[in-house]
Parts: structure tokens; C-alpha cells; sequence
């Protein structure tokens, strides 16, 4: 265990965040360096002379950052920089990028881009695009997007429909239209990081809950419900991240009864529905009055397209679009209205298939090479889960780097201390094509069959 006390001389602000980023600069400075131990909770904070609960929240606070990783057993440790945290993108010309889920085929997408802007420059009536919306958006495209979600199964109505900016910000909006701070949500184990993020800065407890190969257990939700009096969950059903499971629709149903019963709000992210053959129904089409549901187009169309849309109860409503305000005011109508044209004329139905057949081609390459390390996994998902052999667990990603691939960190997506070390999410659209992806998966698994004593000889 390192003897790195923070100086905290000069800083302002709440303490633990005065901690946290001395913990940053001495990161950056080198007086910290990956894979260092750092003080408990309790020894750190006799020594600065503060209570355990501001040392806490500082080291969550840095786990949030990407700065530092926590297992139960073997304590708090820096992170290795060269490991991307969620929300940080490669450059274009960075090594072979499994790290993000991103749509492929993009030359496919810039076509169909040009041809839209094409036309909407010579709409004599462009200019309306450039004005004051309503803050959940102009009605004819909330009635465009309610149809969207009914091709997914969920039974929306233009009312009930809000224009989001992305699926991310439609988790922003729904976390701060139901919940106050301190109230407990509850999450699969292993979640969205982004999620984790908008719920942290929220100041809401989150509590992971059991999992097994086919999802989140409704037997654990229940019981989390009851022990924790949980104020509502967040849920990805359908190819879930990072695991790709896919709940069955018995289990959908058990958890539909649950938030009924139990009166709590089920936060449904349905984002990854569009590569998911004969998934059931979503969960919030079986309980619409305590559900909000989330779709989005960054997934299946163009991560720059950011638009989504939410569907929520009429109760929640006018928090919803007060939140929505408060952020962004409104969606650009302009990007609105390229997502809305591609839904009447094909376009995304078009762009979809291309990109589900390029995932599909992926995802095949990816399961013959990496056979017997990977979940069982649908066809078409965009990403797979990756269990590490023993003697690599904890640092394979930081391997991989060297050898020029990125990944995503099983602990990036952990809602409790520890969990993840052993898995790694390789998400598959983001290298350039299916050549990219078979050199990428070529040398995970060459790195992953050697003995990591041996492997600075292949660096």
C-alpha cells in the first residue's frame, strides 16, 4: 500500500472532491502509476483528519473518473491510463478500436446523409428547422417518433412521446423527473456506465442486482425491491450491456408484476432492439403506468444522429419536460427532422439492415476465433462478452493495448466493487471493416492463449 497522502492546501470545494483531484494530478504527474494500492478508506481518512463517508464518496467519485478501480478483498488501485473509461472515443487513426459500440457501414449512412440534406435545403419551408420547437418537440415529429416505438412493440401515443436528444440524455431526463436525491435505484450488476454517471451526478444510491446467463434474476429484483425500499430500476432487456442477454419473456412479465406491485418506475433502455431477432416485447408495453421507455438512433443509424425518444405515464410528464428544459431547452429540429424522413421513406429501415448484416458478419469471425471465451450471444449483437483466463484477469485490456486493440474493461460497467475483472465487452462496429475486426480478434486471441509472464517478448 502506497503512503500518497493528498495535499489539499489551496483547494476549494466540497472535501472529497478536493481529494479526488489531488488523486488526479498526482495520476498525471506520475506520483501515482497504474496498478498502485492506495490507503482504505478509514486509514486515509485519520490521516487527513475527515470522516470515512467524505473518503468514500471521493473514491467513488474517482472510480467515476476512470481513475481508480476497486475489488472487495484486495483494495482500492490506480488505474492504467491507457485503458479507456466509457465516453472517451479513440481518434480516427488510434489502433483497432473494440472500445465503443458504434454502427458500422458509415459510407452507407454519409450517402444516405447528403441525399437528405439535399432535400430539406430545397424544402421552401427549411427555415422552420431553425427556429423555436416545443421543448418535447413539434408534434408531427412526436407523432412520427410514437409510431417508431410502436414498430417496436411498445404502445405509444404522440402525447406520451418527448424528443430526446439520444438515449443518454433521455436516462438524464427520466432519473431527474422521478427520482430525488438519496433514492435508491436498482440496476442489473453490471450496467451501462452511463447510467452509473447520470445517476451518480444525480446523487442517487444505485444498487446492482444478481444476474445469470439469460439476464437480471426477478426473484433478486423483488427482493432488492423489498430490502433496499427501492424507489424504481433501470433495465436494458434486450442485448443488454455489456452481457448481450436477452430476458425472456417470462422473466419480462415476472418484472412487469414486480413494478405494478410494488409501485416502484421502471426505466427500460430498449436501444439495442433493432439487432435483436424475435425479442419479446418490451417490459414497459406490459406496465406503460409505471414504465418510461427509451429508444434512440445511435445504435442502429449514426452515433452523431442524436435523437431519441421517450415515452413515460402522464403523471411524470410535466417533469419530464421541465428537465428537458432546463438542459437543452429543445432537440435541434433539424437533426429531428433527418431521423423523421428516414423513417417515412426507408431510409432507416434501409441502413438498419445493411448495418445488422455487417454485425452479423462480424460477430461471426469474432465467435469462430474466440470460441470458448465468449457468453452465449444472438447473432446480430453489437457487442460480445468476453470472459478473460485466469492469469489475465485484471490486466489483459492494458496487454491488448500494446498490442495495438482497445477494449472495454469489465469494471467500467460494475455497480459494485470488484465485479467485471474477469470479462471484457468487445464491441464490433467501430474498426473500419470485416478484415479490421479478423486482425483485432486474431490477436486477443493470441494474447489471451499465452502465458502473461511471457508476454512483454510479444509487445
Amino acid at each position: 500500500m502506497t503512503v500518497w497522502l493528498p495535499d489539499l492546501d489551496g483547494r476549494t470545494g466540497p472535501r472529497y472532491r478536493a481529494i479526488t483531484d489531488a488523486m488526479a494530478d498526482a495520476i498525471r504527474g506520475g506520483v501515482l502509476t497504474p496498478g498502485t494500492r492506495l490507503p482504505t478508506h478509514r486509514d486515509l481518512a485519520w490521516k487527513l483528519g475527515v470522516t470515512v463517508g467524505t473518503v468514500t464518496r471521493a473514491y467513488k467519485e474517482a472510480t467515476a473518473r476512470g481513475l481508480i478501480d476497486g475489488e472487495i478483498g484486495r483494495g482500492t488501485f490506480v488505474r492504467d491510463p491507457r485503458i479507456r473509461g466509457w465516453g472517451q472515443v479513440a481518434d480516427n487513426d488510434a489502433p483497432i478500436d473494440f472500445g465503443l459500440n458504434f454502427p458500422p457501414c458509415q459510407d452507407v449512412t454519409e450517402e444516405a446523409l447528403r441525399r437528405t440534406l439535399a432535400e430539406i435545403a430545397g424544402d421552401n419551408k427549411a427555415s422552420a428547422l431553425t427556429a423555436y420547437d416545443p421543448s418535447g418537440g413539434r408534434p408531427a415529429h412526436r407523432t412520427a417518433l410514437a409510431q417508431w416505438l410502436r414498430s417496436m412493440g411498445m404502445p405509444a401515443d404522440t402525447d406520451g412521446t418527448v424528443v430526446t436528444s439520444g438515449a443518454q440524455n433521455g436516462i438524464a431526463l427520466a432519473l431527474s423527473a422521478t427520482f430525488e436525491p438519496g433514492d435508491v435505484v436498482l440496476c442489473e450488476r453490471l450496467t451501462h456506465p452511463g447510467f452509473k454517471s447520470a445517476a451518480t451526478a444525480r446523487h442517487l444510491r444505485i444498487v446492482g442486482v444478481e444476474m445469470d446467463a439469460d439476464g437480471v434474476i426477478p426473484e433478486a429484483l423483488e427482493a432488492a425491491v423489498r430490502q433496499h425500499r427501492a424507489k424504481g430500476m433501470f433495465l436494458i432487456p434486450t442485448l443488454q450491456n455489456p452481457t448481450a442477454s436477452v430476458l425472456s419473456a417470462g422473466r419480462r412479465e415476472a418484472i412487469a408484476g414486480i413494478v405494478s406491485r410494488h409501485d416502484v418506475v421502471l426505466i427500460e433502455d430498449d436501444i439495442y432492439r433493432a439487432f435483436a431477432d424475435d425479442a419479446p416485447p418490451p417490459i414497459a408495453a406490459l406496465a406503460p403506468e409505471h414504465s418510461i421507455y427509451l429508444a434512440a438512433a445511435s445504435k442502429n443509424l449514426a452515433p452523431g444522429l442524436r435523437v431519441g425518444a421517450l415515452h413515460g405515464p402522464a403523471a411524470l410528464r410535466p417533469r419530464i419536460l421541465a428537465a428537458l428544459r432546463d438542459t437543452l431547452w429543445m432537440v435541434p429540429p433539424l437533426m429531428v427532422e433527418i431521423l423523421v424522413r428516414w423513417l417515412a421513406d426507408g431510409t432507416a429501415d434501409r441502413l438498419t439492415d445493411a448495418k445488422r448484416d455487417e454485425q452479423a458478419a462480424r460477430g461471426q469471425v469474432a465467435r469462430t476465433m474466440l470460441d470458448g471465451w465468449l457468453a452465449p450471444t444472438p447473432a446480430g449483437s453489437p457487442h460480445l462478452w468476453l470472459a478473460v483466463p485466469e492469469p489475465w484477469r485484471g490486466s489483459a485490456a492494458a496487454a491488448l493495448v500494446e498490442r495495438g486493440v482497445t477494449v472495454a474493461d469489465g469494471p467500467v460497467f460494475a455497480v459494485a466493487p470488484g465485479a467485471g475483472r474477469d470479462h471484457l465487452r468487445i464491441a464490433l462496429g467501430r474498426p473500419a471493416d470485416l478484415a479490421a475486426v479478423r486482425r483485432g480478434v486474431e490477436l486477443i486471441a493470441d494474447t489471451l492463449s499465452r502465458d502473461p509472464s511471457l508476454n512483454r517478448a510479444v509487445m
